[in-house]
């Protein structure tokens, strides 16, 4: 058995050359072989739900048998145990393999065939600051019966020396090459193209009460990192500008994280990670976040428009997607997210601590999370909900702030949270739609210089979000008057 240090990344086919002339392996010989990857599990998928990837390889050599256990991603830094072992022939030994890390009840009889993976692998061998690191490139595709997808990725595995090498090449390579970590492994692809799933979930970091600050953040950061990652990735694969949406949420949650652990924080590294979390952010909301690119975030650009009304939209879609386009061919965009996984890994921040600082990282998360509870409680106004539309939007960012804490720290505060979530999320969901027509009524002279059929596909789709004032002030007073109740009991 070993343990598996590896950086996932994604490139662009059209970046290949870029990468496989870069100084970095110049001089440094190369191999390149084809290799055919059969993945298995029981057609109840036990392997995939205990998180290990089962696979029989065919190479120039022979036949290899490998075991991956799930191990942690944070950032695309995959860090599992994996056993990889020689077999005669075509055929899986499960001997070979501890007990303890196969599902209990499984036999090899029920192991059939999922999917197979066929690439071709260039492989260079990297000494880089003391260390080595073997840095393929996989080009091919993933099959499952008459369905394929593309595999383009680069990987960078630690083969001796230290993590700090493994990460700062990476950062190198990512200078002038567009390339995106990743946290999609093959054999998920293989999951995902079989069972035709698409999905973001991830599971939530489990915070306990006498868990430090320090690592308490680390964990919140690298989810919100993975998130950022699979959100970008399902983009890509399903054309839904939901996933694009969804990234500036999960960098608003990043930003309220970075406000919840401050205390352990110098403030030039504070400032560092959020001008890197700002670049994302101004990158890509200029997208999402205008009107016309909102038809977009439910319909396929590229769809065979109905009306005159849903073509002119469609242009404007259109141009969001030249822009993303775009994006992912700016270098800056996954060079910007291997910094923060870099950062975050090798805890930069210790750097500058004061003493104050490394008091505020051993601390139990329950005490300091306490003040940010407080903090999010007082920044909540309900009297705003009373007045106009741009007083309730104002409190948007409080109530965000306040279902994070309830989403992120169930588990920490038990029912103290867990029943105001419900009211919480529904005057989040109430201020989005009071937010969608309130952009409408802001563009109010470009709308009338529209054709009159145009104008009626804008506010028709207006009139679908209806949302009164009303409604939000009778959320929040519910809100405040348990919040109220709570204190006194």
């Amino acid at each position: 058995m070993g343990q598996e240090i590896e950086l996932k990344l994604s490139i662009q086919q059209a970046a290949i050359d870029a990468f496989t002339s870069h100084p970095v392996l110049s001089g440094v010989s190369n191999t390149e072989e084809q290799l055919e990857n059969q993945y298995f599990d029981t057609a109840d998928q036990q392997l995939t739900q205990a998180g290990v990837a089962l696979r029989l390889r065919r190479t120039s050599n022979g036949w290899v048998q490998t075991l991956k256990t799930q191990g942690t991603n944070v950032g695309g830094l995959h860090q599992r145990n994996e056993w990889e072992m020689a077999v005669p022939a075509a055929q899986l030994d499960m001997s070979l393999f501890p007990e303890q890390v196969l599902p209990a009840a499984l036999k090899k009889a029920q192991l059939e065939p999922m999917f197979t993976t066929h690439f071709n692998r260039q492989r260079w061998l990297v000494d880089y600051q003391s260390s080595q690191v073997e840095v393929v490139l996989d080009v091919g595709e993933v099959r499952s019966g008459e369905q394929t997808e593309e595999i383009s990725e680069v990987e960078l595995e630690l083969k001796m020396g230290e993590l700090p090498a493994l990460l700062d090449l990476a950062h190198q390579l990512t200078e002038q090459i567009p390339m995106m970590p990743s946290d999609l492994s093959k054999a998920e692809r293989g999951h995902r193209l079989r069972n035709h799933t698409e999905t973001s979930d991830i599971p939530l970091p489990n915070i306990v009460a006498q868990q430090s600050m320090e690592s308490a953040f680390c964990a919140l950061l690298g989810y919100e990192l993975e998130r950022l990652q699979r959100q970008w990735a399902l983009f890509w694969s399903s054309q839904q500008w939901r996933h694009m949406q969804a990234l500036l949420v999960t960098l608003g949650n990043m930003r309220t994280e970075l406000e919840w652990f401050e205390g352990l924080l110098p403030a030039g590294q504070q400032q560092q990670v959020m001008a890197w979390v700002d670049w994302l952010d101004e990158a890509i909301r200029p997208l999402v976040s205008w009107w016309p690119a909102c038809f977009a975030l439910s319909q396929d650009a590229l769809d065979e428009p109905e009306s005159l009304a849903v073509s002119l939209q469609q242009a404007k879609a259109m141009k969001a997607l030249i822009g993303v386009e775009a994006l992912a061919r700016n270098p800056q965009l996954g060079h910007t997210l291997i910094s923060l996984t870099r950062w975050l890994h090798l805890r930069a921040w210790r750097e500058d601590q004061t003493e104050v600082h490394r008091m505020a990282s051993e601390e139990a998360v329950s005490d300091g999370l306490d003040r940010s509870l407080s903090d999010a409680w007082q920044a909540f106004r309900p009297d705003q909900f009373a007045g106009s539309t741009s007083h309730a939007l104002e409190q948007f960012p409080a109530v965000h702030r306040l279902l994070m804490l309830c989403q992120y720290f169930s588990s920490l505060y038990g029912d103290q949270l867990e029943h105001y979530r419900d009211q919480l999320e529904a005057l989040e969901e109430n201020l989005s739609r009071l937010s969608a027509m309130d952009i409408v009524s802001r563009l109010r002279d470009w709308l009338n210089d529209l054709p009159m059929e145009q104008q009626a596909s804008v506010y028709s789709w207006t009139r679908s979000k209806t949302i009164l004032l009303r409604d939000l002030k009778q959320l929040a007073g519910r809100l405040s008057e348990q919040r109220i109740n709570a204190q006194e009991s």
